[in-house]
């Protein structure tokens, strides 16, 4: 890894600590020295999942680009106090949806894998959030996309 540990990022889906959240470990890029879009772009980015009696702890990779679009359906959510964001990882490690309703309040839900094509996988809801929640997770995949700017172009 290029980035040293304590360069890492984390996004945090929910509140943390003994709460039901997702956090992802954004610790640096899968192909240090790459510089194109589809090689460079790779983060190695563990996934720990803690939902009701459950943990799950993923060693994926997600794709620099997959976090922006999140980050840009999740701003506009926010702005519209409508609609929903959807992290979809490349590889299926993680499929997470954040939906919010006409009050305000959110619903998030995904499917994470451990291995994808293996079939095993934790089907998970996130409740208790609502749209004040949204600001610190777009400052987090903001810090993230700093850190680790998208590379290249998808040409």
């Amino acid at each position: 890894m290029e980035d040293d540990y304590m360069d890492h990022a984390e996004i945090t889906i929910g509140r943390g600590g003994q709460f039901d959240h997702v956090l992802i470990r954004v610790l640096g890029r899968m192909h240090p020295g790459c510089t194109d879009f589809w090689d460079g772009n790779w983060l190695t980015s563990p996934i720990h999942v803690q939902v009701g009696g459950f943990v799950a702890k993923i060693d994926a990779g997600l794709r620099a680009e997959e976090l922006r679009n999140f980050r840009v359906a999740l701003e506009q959510v926010y702005a519209e106090v409508k609609g929903s964001a959807t992290l979809s990882s490349l590889e299926h490690w993680i499929e997470l949806t954040v939906e919010c309703h006409p009050t305000g309040s959110l619903s998030i839900s995904g499917i994470a894998a451990d291995d994808p094509g293996m079939w095993n996988a934790l089907r998970f809801v996130i409740e208790g959030l609502d749209q004040t929640d949204i600001p610190a997770l777009v400052d987090a995949l903001v810090a993230v996309e700093k850190r680790f700017p998208i590379l290249g172009a998808s040409d």
